[in-house]
């Protein structure tokens, strides 16, 4: 259920959290001078480059260009968005965030209670996890780990377990918890026969918790053992969706390749759970599966936040090949960069690494082919491309239709899109004995006839600025107002936001606006709050930063530098007022009485920049 995110709830969790004690809960801090210092979880870091301000409740790593305050920092960590940082940061707090909109206030304990949902399913993952390493019952699934070669390290890092092969055995452990029947059923651990008698999902299964990337157990895959497996019994069963899980949206193992894969910036995801428990045991941490549906739109949005790059790991079975086609438009409509690897002789990963190990693993991973290149090598598999031609331009249509579904180039697309797009043309036309043009045309044929169909909800991301990017007028009013809050109203009062030449300046300086006009003083960390764009937050704190530093070497107070500021935007909007008269004037778009009004005008604006007094009347 939404929360609002109003301003006070966003004061009331910033003003509950500490930076240092937050920042500590994930990696260790040091002091340095007058704040703190700690390894960079983001790049490969080989000294603290991660600075913490605790006076001014920020963090800035300058290798990564990254910064801001408690909420970007759990943002970027843990890969969510603000409304959801917030909420986290809430609950560590002990803040209750009022609920938006006219329902009713969610009972504590009851089915549609999230917090009760996490813990029902924290309880239910020690159950099974204390019966595997503790039960008798559990040898027979002791005994099937052991066959399989997963070591205690494993099963104790992914927090293995095992249900027993009883229709009530987790219900009856529930009794004596404040866990209901109905909690459970909404937390997808029992199900309910049609005479309404509840019963155990996961009977007779090894049990796979599946986590969140907070590393909170939010759902379950349970594979049946052979011993305890009929004709009416699958294989494999997961948990449903519910409140906490949607498995279009969640990845197994995620929270634990999630650091291998910020310093990678590649991402490895398999098919199976078992796959991924052997590949960490093998050392290959940036590891990932889906649950128990096919790679999608959402995981691919989710994958971003941490990626720059996917390899697609595939069984060597026919299944795995035709995944493949499934899956190539998405990455091209996302703009991901994908690779795609299928192992040899209809092999698994897990099958794979026991058989030749970790590092022919690594090698076939570095040599996986790009995914177009693949989708090319598989399409024209068995074509003479000079002799059957109602084949080759079948294939060549396919691969055609495959480009199209990219966004088309326009100005601002990045040059590496640009050139890696011609790249793939050029390698068709070689391949298909056409010319680059023909090709050309025919992409654009194909967006026109079918819009481009871009991800559902996918966020604009917004490029990392540096103060250096700005116009330096714009960067100094911007510290002037960090170190010098007091000067707010007179800024405020001579400048408007329309007058700075970046939006990303414009949106900071019209938060100024927007506190000011509460009546709320207007300091840094309260406009930092304000923000919720974790790059707004970077480059504010960057220029906070750049600002301090200048303060200590200032040869002018602040209000001088202020009044020379407000007179460089004055002149700034003149010559803009100007320029937009000129253009007026040339092309005579004016009545006689206008051009002569504009003309004197002109006159004016200029005998005051150069301090000539205008003629008086008499």
């Amino acid at each position: 259920m939404p929360f609002e995110q109003n301003d006070d709830a966003k004061e009331r969790v910033r003003q509950a959290v500490d930076i240092v004690d937050l920042i500590s809960t994930y990696i260790p801090l040091r002091r340095a001078g007058a704040g703190f210092s700690g390894i960079c979880p983001w790049h490969d870091d080989s000294k603290p480059s991660l600075h913490v301000n605790q006076a001014r409740q920020s963090w800035k790593c300058w290798v990564c260009n990254i910064g801001g305050d408690v909420f970007s920092f759990v943002m970027q960590r843990e890969g969510i968005n603000f409304r959801e940082a917030l909420e986290m940061l809430a609950d560590r707090a002990g803040i209750v965030l009022q609920q938006a909109g006219p329902q009713q206030r969610v009972q504590p304990g009851s089915p549609n209670d999230k917090k009760t949902l996490y813990a029902a399913c924290a309880w239910a993952e020690q159950q099974f996890r204390d019966c595997l390493w503790k039960s008798h019952e559990a040898e027979v699934a002791r005994r099937y780990f052991a066959d399989r070669c997963v070591n205690d390290e494993t099963l104790k890092g992914f927090h293995l377990g095992f249900s027993p092969n009883g229709w009530q055995w987790l219900l009856d452990r529930s009794r004596s918890t404040q866990y209901s029947p109905a909690v459970l059923e909404a937390a997808g651990l029992l199900g309910k026969g049609q005479s309404g008698k509840y019963y155990d999902r996961f009977k007779g299964r090894v049990i796979f918790p599946i986590r969140d990337p907070q590393s909170r157990p939010i759902a379950f895959g349970g594979r049946i053992l052979p011993e305890f497996a009929d004709e009416r019994a699958a294989k494999y069963v997961n948990s449903p969706e519910t409140r906490l899980y949607s498995k279009s949206e969640q990845l197994y193992a995620l929270d634990l390749a999630r650091d291998p894969i910020h310093k990678t910036k590649n991402v490895v995801v398999v098919e199976g759970y078992t796959d991924v428990n052997m590949a960490h045991q093998f050392g290959l941490k940036n590891v990932v599966a889906c649950c128990g549906t096919a790679l999608g739109e959402r995981h691919i949005r989710l994958l971003k936040r941490y990626a720059d790059s996917i390899t697609l790991l595939l069984d060597g079975d026919e299944a795995g090949q035709r995944r493949t086609n499934d899956i190539l438009e998405l990455f091209v409509a996302s703009e991901m960069d994908l690779r795609i690897l299928t192992l040899p002789e209809g092999l698994d990963p897990c099958d794979f690494l026991l058989q030749r190990g970790a590092d022919e693993m690594r090698s076939l991973l570095d040599g996986a082919l790009d995914a177009f290149e693949h989708a090319i090598e598989t399409r024209t598999r068995g074509i003479d491309l000079l002799r059957d031609t109602h084949r080759a331009n079948q294939a060549l249509e396919q691969l055609l239709v495959i480009i199209s579904k990219a966004p088309k180039l326009t100005t601002t697309t990045s040059s590496s899109r640009v050139i890696r797009e011609r790249q793939i043309i050029a390698r068709l036309a070689r391949e298909f004995r056409l010319e680059d043009s023909v090709l050309r045309t025919r992409i654009v044929e194909l967006r026109r006839a079918t819009p481009i169909r871009r991800p559902q909800g996918e966020p604009v991301v917004t490029r990392s600025i540096c103060p250096k990017d700005l116009d330096p007028c714009d960067a100094e009013l911007l510290e002037l107002l960090t170190q010098h809050p007091e000067l707010a109203a007179t800024v405020l009062a001579e400048i408007t936001a329309s007058e700075l030449t970046n939006d990303s300046t414009r949106v900071i300086y019209q938060k100024y606006e927007v506190v000011l006009k509460k009546g709320e003083p207007v300091e840094f960390t309260r406009i930092l709050t304000e923000l919720e764009d974790p790059h707004l937050k970077s480059l504010l704190v960057s220029l906070d930063e750049q600002a301090t530093e200048k303060e200590l070497h200032a040869q002018e107070d602040a209000s001088a530098r202020l009044g020379r500021l407000i007179d460089h935007i004055r002149l700034r909007r003149e010559d803009s007022e100007r320029q937009a008269s000129m253009a007026a004037l040339e092309q005579q778009h004016l009545g006689e009485k206008e051009e002569l009004d504009l003309l004197d005008q002109l006159v004016d604006q200029q005998r005051k920049r150069q301090g000539i007094e205008a003629p008086t009347d008499g």
